[in-house]
Order: structure tokens, then sequence, then C-alpha cells
């Protein structure tokens, strides 16, 4: 076997590279320094070699952690983004709580806006209109608060807060809630004041109401009796509130009132004829007749014949007749006791068992019956006993100043 082994030959125009074979010289010749060149490739040849090796050894191992680094920047990323979407979900939430806050505190003043025109509606039932639109104290006579109108309703399209950004919506309506708030309290107040206001006035015309009974001697009315026939007892509730007090202002009143209207049973006006003067005392006197001393039963008004005589009270005509020494006289019964008598009359206006009114013309000025010239002769009596008409007549100058 013969084996072909290169022979390297140099000379100064490059390198002869000569193989020899079966006795067969074969030569190459390379440019200069063309094996340094021939080197370099087969380097470069292993090298390719090695890390295509490299290469093929490691792939799989790289791409997994490619593509778990790539995950893992996905998934930084999504957590990121989750991130953002809460805190935009977060800032959305207070918004709209914030927002929905301030409707509801304006839906929340409206519904105790409607309280108080309520209440308004309670005291202009039983109260002066004027005690209720009068000056707190302090005000300067300044009037008290107008009611406003309802707020507008909130959550509909088109209304003022669809028109406005969400800061701008929570600013307009803290101001509107703001402002109706004060208002509200305002008007809240003013009631409170009103109603206190009237009930002491209440408390106070209904004590001078019933000192009038008792200057006339009779009794006045119950306030438990008002209106009522009877039934389990009840106690009333708290007094505490608004509405409970003006229940009870509004009892009161109810007893004024029924007070004030029980005395248009008692006789404490005057039945003579405007300017009539008085001739004769209730009591001792000496008979214009007689000449000897004598019990006088009334009290005599001189006046003109003809000039009109009134009820001093209401009541039932119990007599509209001639009675002896009355000469023409009407009786009144005015219940609980209480009667009147009218005497010496020149003519009857009512009728036997006719109700009459405080003021009612029961007839006309005379002189019948035992009498030496025209007047009135009046009497008061209680269970048929007479009394001296001067205390009614007093009492009802003291009711004047009440009325």
């Amino acid at each position: 076997m013969t084996i072909e082994r290169p022979v390297r030959r140099v000379n100064a125009v490059g390198d002869l590279i000569v193989f020899e074979r079966g006795g067969k010289a074969t030569a190459v010749r390379l440019p200069r320094h063309g094996v340094a060149a021939l080197g370099g490739l087969a380097a470069l040849a292993f090298l390719w070699s090695m890390a295509a090796g490299a290469y093929i050894l490691f792939h799989d191992t790289v791409v997994t952690e490619l593509r778990q680094g790539a995950r893992a920047s996905a998934t930084g990323y999504e957590a990121q983004i989750a991130d953002l979407k809460n805190e935009l979900e977060r800032v959305r939430t207070r918004r709209l709580v914030e927002q929905t806050g301030a409707e509801q505190r304006l839906q929340e003043l409206a519904r105790r806006q409607e309280t108080l025109e309520k209440r308004q509606a309670t005291l202009s039932d039983i109260l002066d209109p004027a005690a209720i639109t009068g000056a707190l104290p302090g005000d300067n006579g300044a009037p008290a608060l107008p009611y406003t109108a309802k707020p507008t309703p909130l959550g509909g399209r088109g209304g003022p807060f669809e028109r406005l950004d969400a800061h701008a919506r929570r600013s307009e309506a803290a101001t509107r809630a703001e402002t109706l708030s004060r208002a509200l309290d305002r008007m809240e107040q003013t009631q409170a004041v009103a109603l206190e206001i009237a009930a002491a006035k209440t408390a106070e015309r209904r004590r001078r109401i019933l000192n009038v009974y008792a200057e006339a001697g009779v009794p006045g009315p119950k306030l438990e009796a008002i209106g009522g026939r009877g039934g389990p007892y009840v106690p009333l509730p708290d007094a505490r509130g608004f509405e409970a007090r003006a229940r009870a202002v509004a009892l009161e009143i109810d007893g004024l009132n029924a007070a004030r209207r029980g005395l248009d049973a008692v006789p404490v006006r005057s039945p003579a004829p405007a300017g009539a003067s008085v001739s004769s005392s209730f009591g001792a006197r000496v008979d214009p007749f007689l000449g000897q001393p004598a019990f006088h039963a009334g009290i005599d008004f001189e006046a003109d014949v003809g000039l009109p005589i009134r009820a001093t009270a209401a009541g039932r005509v119990t007599a509209a007749t001639y009675s002896g020494g009355y000469g023409l006289m009407v009786e009144i019964d005015h219940g609980g006791g209480l009667s009147t008598r009218f005497g010496h009359m020149s003519s009857i206006a009512v009728r036997e068992g006719q109700m009459v009114r405080p003021g009612a013309i029961l007839g006309r000025v005379g002189s019948t019956g035992r009498s030496t010239g025209p007047h009135l002769h009046y009497e008061t009596r209680i269970n048929g006993d007479a009394v001296n008409p001067l205390r009614f007549l007093k009492a009802g100058r003291t009711l004047a100043t009440i009325d």
C-alpha cells in the first residue's frame, strides 16, 4: 500500500505542496501564507461545529428559559394593568359614592322640608298666621324665612347634574344641600319659636278668661270635659318633639276656646241701651212707692221708652209675658243655675222657648208694672236666688280688655 504524503517546499513565489502516490508526484502551489489561511478556515470550521453542537445540546433549555422569562414579564404587565384597573375602579367608585351621597343628602333634605311643610299646615290650623310669620327674637324686625320651592328631583336625565362633570356635580350638590339645610334649620327654628310663643300666649289668655269666671263667681269649664263623653283613660304620649308639643298646644287652645265659648252663657254683658245710667243699685234701698226700706233684687237702668234691651248671655227664654210688678217681663235660663230677668218693658220681641244669643234684642224699654218711670229693671239669679248683677258686669269689663 502506497501512502500519499505531501511534501512542502518553500520558494520565493509561495508554498509548493507535492503529493506523491505510486511513484507519481503531484505539486500544488499555494499563494503566500496559504497554509495559514487553510489553518484559519479549519479553526473556524472547528468552532462552528462546536457551536452547532452546543446549540443542539442546549437549545431546549434556552428556549424554555426564554419562554419562562417572557411569561414572567407578561404576568408582571398583567398585574400592573390589573392594579391600574383596580385603582381606576376605586376612583370611580369613590366619586360615585361622593356624588350619590350628595344626592341622598338632598333627598333627605327634601323629605325634611316636606315634614316642615306639614308642620306649617299644623301651625296654620291652630295658630294665628301672624304668630307663625313673625320675626325671631334678635332679628331686628326681619321677617321670618319664606318657604322655598322643593329641590329639583335628582337622577333624571337632562337634569342639572347631567350637564356637569363629576367634580362639578359634587360641588353643586354640596352647595345646594348646604343652602337648603340652613334654610330648613331656620324654618324649623321659626316654627318652634312660634309654637312656644303661641303656647305662652294661649296659657296666659286662658288664665285671664278663667279669671273672668272667678270675678263673676261662677265655675269655669274643665279641660278634661271638653267634647268628651267618657272612655278609658289613656295618657298623652311623651310631649317631647314638635308634633307632640303641637298636640299639647292644640289641646290648650281647645281649652281656651271652650272657656271663651262658655262665657257666652254667662251674663257679663250690659243689657241697657248705650248711654243708659244706673238709677238704683242692688240691695237695700227706699221703696219708691212706700218710702220704706226694701230689698232691690236687681239694677235699674234709666233710659228712654222704646230703646232696645239686649240679652246679656245665650240661653233659652223661659218667660215672655206680663208678670205682676215686673210688668212685661222676659226671663232667660242660661244653664248651670244661671238666669236673668228683664222687667218693665214696653214691648216683648221674643217668645217662650226661643233660644237667644248674646246681644239679641229681647224687647223695648218701658214703664209697665210697678214702675215710676221708663227704665229697665235687670236681675241675675243663681239657682233662683238674686245676686248682684254688678259683679257680672265688672267681669264683662275684664273680658272686654281680653277680647
